[in-house]
C-alpha cells in the first residue's frame, strides 16, 4: 500500500461514524472526485495490505460505498 492509499484509508475510517465522508471533502482532501475515491478504496479493501482493519469496520466501509453507489444510481436515473 503506497501513502495515497494509506491516506485514503484513513479518511475513510475517520468518517466511519458519520456515514462516509462527503464528496466536498474527498474533493478539497485529495481532488478527485467521490466515485473515484470510492474506486481507490475498492481497491484498497481488497488488497492484502488493509487486512489489519477490524472486520467491523471492513464491513462498515463496504456498506458505506455500496450506499454511496446506490445514491449515484438513483440520481444519476433521475436524471434520465
Amino acid at each position: 500500500m503506497d501513502s495515497q492509499d494509506s491516506t485514503i484509508l484513513e479518511f475513510a475510517c475517520r468518517w466511519l461514524p458519520y456515514g462516509g465522508p462527503p464528496s466536498e471533502e474527498i474533493l478539497v482532501d485529495f481532488g478527485m472526485t467521490e466515485l473515484r475515491f470510492d474506486q481507490h478504496l475498492v481497491r484498497i479493501l481488497g488488497s492484502v495490505s488493509s487486512r489489519h482493519l477490524a472486520p467491523g469496520d471492513r464491513a462498515t466501509l463496504h456498506e458505506q460505498l455500496l450506499e454511496r453507489r446506490e445514491r449515484r444510481r438513483r440520481s444519476n436515473a433521475s436524471v434520465h
